[in-house]
């Protein structure tokens, strides 16, 4: 029988019996005593050690917790940056600067805007949804953006389901179909007239290939059967500025580039889309007025986030945004640029959005229209 001693010292090999071992019985004994210490004590150690593996992992976890709600609280620690995903000057550009500067004021950090206009939006749209995942970068979205889009273009390059997340909705304001004051005429119905009585010689701008301007004016024509030639431009101010210059007859646009220039007297305003008469046209009728009732819609917009965004970001987001919306010298500072506040949840925004698609689908229908 091999001695225990072998198997706790593998070099050394005896062929000895019990009886004839040369390690007396006591002193196998103290060894075997000091080997069962040794274990006992081995496994006490273990234990502590893995003890203190799990305090530490513990101590760890509860840091990085901390640290992270840390992180939290503390957004936003870095300028913001919004795309507007259209030229500067136009209707989505006036309202983001003005929402911008008291969003800076508020959370006490730069607000930076980035203009990247094209494709009624689809640009800006597919360069903030391919951009690195951020909790500082927003896109300001537009109607068309949301609800009409889907249904032009073939390839989109965002899906304004998944990749967008509302944040809310900024503001709202009319469309209003405006024409030369070269052309003899003083109302829509005169327009289609106008239109009727001379084929082929009636053109209108817009701010892009599927805008709500485009798509408005393509109804228009499909209601009275006039033919018209389209023009797009690239944004609301190079459009109007074609109308003023002669290059066009008429077009269709949000109110706000527009106003500056019926006051001037250089556009005259025909009808406004809005379901109610605007404050700061009183006298231009509606389109439901002037008896073409499926023409009535609004041009709002509304800020939105990344799709990883944090939902603590969005909500604090959310927050600043409808403070802002509900103080009354902001309110008033909007109806000068001709905006109405519109403050509200990200489910408002989800639901507006949804609400439009239908209506906006049927449009694009019956326009035929299509874009590349």
């Amino acid at each position: 029988m091999q001695p225990e001693f072998s198997r706790l010292h593998p070099t050394l090999k005896s062929n000895c019996s019990d009886s004839d071992s040369v390690i007396p019985s006591n002193a196998r004994n103290l060894l075997f005593e000091d080997r069962t210490k040794a274990d006992s004590s081995a496994f006490g150690l273990r234990m502590t050690t893995l003890g203190a593996s799990l305090r530490w992992i513990i101590f760890c976890a509860a840091l990085f917790a901390c640290g992270s709600l840390q992180a939290q609280q503390a957004w936003p620690n870095r300028p913001i940056r919004i795309v507007v995903p259209y030229p500067p000057g136009g209707s989505t550009d006036i309202l983001t600067r003005l929402v911008g500067q008291k969003l800076s004021e508020s959370l006490g950090q730069p607000v930076l805007i980035e203009n990247r206009g094209g494709a009624s939006g689809g640009v800006g749209a597919a360069y903030f949804v391919k951009s690195a995942p951020d909790n500082h970068f927003f896109l300001v979205a537009s109607l068309p953006m949301l609800a009409i889009n889907q249904y032009l273009y073939r390839e989109l390059g965002y899906d304004p389901d998944a990749d967008l997340k509302p944040v809310g909705l900024m503001g709202v304001t009319p469309n209003v179909i405006v024409s030369s004051p070269a052309l003899p005429v003083q109302s829509l119905k005169e327009l289609a007239e106008y239109g009727k009585a001379n084929p082929g010689k009636l053109s209108y701008s817009s701010s892009s290939v599927g805008s709500a301007g485009h798509l408005l004016n393509e109804l228009f024509k499909s209601n009275v059967g006039i033919d018209l030639l389209h023009v797009p431009y690239r944004g609301n101010a190079p459009a109007m500025l074609a109308l003023i210059a002669g290059e066009v007859q008429f077009t269709t646009d949000n109110l706000p580039q527009l106003l500056p220039q019926i006051r001037a007297g250089k556009l005259r305003p025909l009808a406004v889309t809005s379901p109610k008469r605007w404050f700061q046209l009183p006298d231009v009728p509606t389109v439901t007025e002037a008896g073409f009732p499926n023409m009535t819609t609004a041009a709002w917009f509304g800020l939105v986030a990344q799709s990883k965004t944090q939902p603590e970001v969005i909500a604090r987001m959310n927050r600043e945004l409808v403070a802002i919306l509900e103080k009354p010298d902001f309110v008033a500072r909007l109806r000068e640029y001709s905006f109405d506040a519109l403050p509200g949840t990200p489910e408002d925004m989800t639901a507006a959005a949804r609400k439009e698609r239908e209506s906006w689908k049927k449009v694009v229908e019956t326009s035929g229209a299509k874009a590349e």
